[in-house]
């Protein structure tokens, strides 16, 4: 029975909608706004607008001709050949409008669109050639906005919008965090076990630098070290659950535990557990608090382990899921705990010796790879050849690349915000319309980058149905 339930599940969770839906992500490398839709109707006069408030309604209006705006010219390395749309111009003059020049009869007029009667601007406009895109506005993103951000937020910044030609909106979508999703699909998805979710990740979750901007401040150490733009937090507030952590040990400092990646020391491992503890308390969330391989300082004995998971202990108190409820548990039966935070650890004796905090790691499944094909083709084999999907212990699907080490010393791939650039539209792509269907937790680079978040959502919301 579990079995046939797990096929019609299968069957169910693919793409098939004919629904016209958008989406608005941010790229790595420039932060840049990227705006993706699929099943665009494409008729000759439609439009996608970028307006920086909630738009209700556009309209077309005549202007004289001046001297208009550039329309920009987008030599971002999103999407590919297919996937690529055409920004044009919405609006307003580089200079005053001559005076005499407007008395002229013969002067044309053209039409430009304004958005809740002029008091909304547009700061982009697209014009959709494929039924499925995925460009870039050029437009930056200031990441001052995602800081400023609450656990009641929903939609912020920036919105797009599909019009046709009488500015009717088709279809629109936000800027969005996701603080609460869990919660909110309590009485949908509270049944079902970890293992039975598609579950957002970020990889190298403590890898970022608070303020930090890479087109003013990028260097060889922060190009392959950096793999998130917003701190623990941000990335939770964004929809995330299960975060990607590696601690190192020093002996002699006072803040003995720091996150590493690598051998690169990033921020220290009380910021991210006061972060997550302060997240839980506000929002019942359940997060993932997923340790693993403890690259500096551990050594060969379990001395520095102690420490670290009584630390833990101390730092988390009665916010720790207690193993005894198993991976088998469902969502309900964390909730009843009044627990929100599940400790795996990727040390099997310390386990053992901890049996009252500790669970048994994450299996990652990470391909190792340095191009997109190659990742492709290893997330298709993992989902389609899971043996272990009827366990309880949960997987995650590792979807970036990983330069190797003479790649990093040459600069070979410019970076890890470029590999991202490179594959997080692809991923994206891939989990919505394929791979959404078998996954349980999907991590990446700069998790902004993507919409594994939303596909997340939607494919869950599926799969509860069938159970």
């Amino acid at each position: 029975m579990q079995l046939y339930i797990f096929i019609l599940a299968i069957l169910a969770s693919g793409h098939a909608s004919n629904e016209l839906k958008l989406w608005l992500t941010i790229s790595a490398q420039k932060r840049f706004l990227e705006i993706s839709w699929i099943n665009a109707p494409t008729q000759e006069f439609d439009h996608v607008m970028l307006t920086n408030k909630d738009p209700f309604s556009f309209e077309e209006r005549l202007m004289s001709q001046g001297t208009p705006l550039a329309s920009y010219n987008n030599n971002e390395d999103i999407g590919s050949g297919d996937h690529q749309g055409d920004i044009i111009p919405v609006h307003g003059f580089t200079r005053k409008p001559d005076i005499e020049s407007q008395r002229r009869i013969d002067q044309p007029s053209r039409k430009f669109w304004i958005s809740n009667g002029g008091f909304n601007e547009i700061v982009a406009a697209v014009k959709p050639t494929k039924r499925e895109q995925w460009i870039s506005t050029g437009v930056p993103f200031d990441y001052e906005l995602s800081r400023n951000i609450t656990a009641q937020t929903i939609c912020y910044g920036y919105w797009a919008s599909y019009i046709d030609q009488k500015g009717t909106i088709l279809a629109k979508t936000c800027l969005k965090a996701f603080p609460r999703w869990m919660n909110d699909m309590r009485s949908v998805i509270g049944d079902l076990r970890l293992r039975d979710l598609f579950i957002p990740g970020s990889h190298d979750s403590g890898s970022y630098r608070p303020n930090f901007d890479p087109l003013i401040r990028e260097n060889l150490v922060t190009k392959y070290a950096l793999t998130q733009d917003d701190d623990i937090r941000g990335q939770l507030l964004h929809g995330v659950r299960y975060l990607d952590l590696r601690v190192g040990y020093f002996r002699a400092a006072p803040e003995k535990f720091f996150i590493y990646h690598g051998i690169t020391k990033q921020r220290p491992l009380q910021e991210v557990i006061n972060q997550v503890r302060d997240f839980v308390h506000e929002t019942n969330e359940i997060v993932i608090f997923g340790l693993k391989e403890f690259p500096v300082g551990f050594g060969k004995g379990n001395g520095v382990h102690r420490l670290l998971v009584s630390y833990l202990r101390e730092q988390f108190e009665d916010l720790y899921v207690h193993p005894s409820a198993t991976w088998a548990a469902s969502l309900n039966d964390i909730w009843s705990r009044k627990q929100n935070i599940i400790i795996a650890y990727d040390k099997s004796d310390i386990i053992q010796e901890f049996p009252q905090l500790l669970f048994s790691p994450i299996d990652q499944r990470w391909g190792n790879v340095q191009s997109w094909s190659r990742l492709d083709t290893y997330l298709r084999q993992v989902n389609e050849l899971d043996v272990g999907r009827f366990s309880s212990r949960p997987v995650a699907d590792m979807a970036e690349l990983t330069p190797e080490t003479w790649d990093v010393i040459l600069d070979k791939h410019g970076g890890l915000r470029k590999m991202a650039d490179q594959v997080n539209w692809r991923v994206s792509i891939l989990y919505r319309d394929e791979l959404g269907k078998y996954c349980n937790i999907v991590a990446a680079d700069f998790i902004r980058g993507t919409t594994l978040i939303d596909t997340a959502i939607d494919v869950n919301r599926r799969r509860a149905a069938l159970f």
